[in-house]
C-alpha cells in the first residue's frame, strides 16, 4: 500500500465525481507510459457488518474468513506478485466512522 486518501464534504458536493476524474487522468498518464489499466472497488463500509467487512477468526477452530475488503486486498497483493502493473484503489464510499 502506498498511500491513503480521505475525500470528506457534505452530501453532493463532488466527492465521487472528483476521485474518478482523478483516477481516468492517472490511468490515461499510465496508458502513455505503457502501464496496464487500473481498477478501482467500490464498497459501502456501513452496508456490511464488521466482521463481513474485515474478516473474522472462528474461536473453535482458529480458522480466518477474509471479509470482502481482506478479500479486495489480498486479490491486489497477489496481481502485484504476478507482475501486472496498473493501479489498484479500494474506495471507501460512506460516512466517516472510526470503527473503519
Amino acid at each position: 500500500l502506498h498511500h491513503g486518501v480521505m475525500l470528506v464534504g457534505p452530501s453532493g458536493s463532488g466527492k465521487s465525481a472528483a476521485w474518478h476524474v482523478l483516477f481516468e487522468a492517472l490511468e490515461k498518464v499510465d496508458m502513455r507510459q505503457g502501464a496496464g489499466a487500473g481498477e478501482y472497488h467500490q464498497l459501502d463500509p456501513k452496508a456490511l457488518s464488521k466482521s463481513a467487512l474485515y474478516g473474522n477468526l472462528d474461536p473453535t477452530t482458529r480458522e480466518w474468513t477474509d471479509g470482502v475488503f481482506t478479500s479486495l486486498l489480498r486479490r491486489i497483493v497477489d496481481n502485484q506478485r504476478d507482475d501486472k502493473a496498473g493501479r489498484h484503489w479500494i474506495v471507501l464510499d460512506g460516512d466517516v466512522d472510526p470503527e473503519w
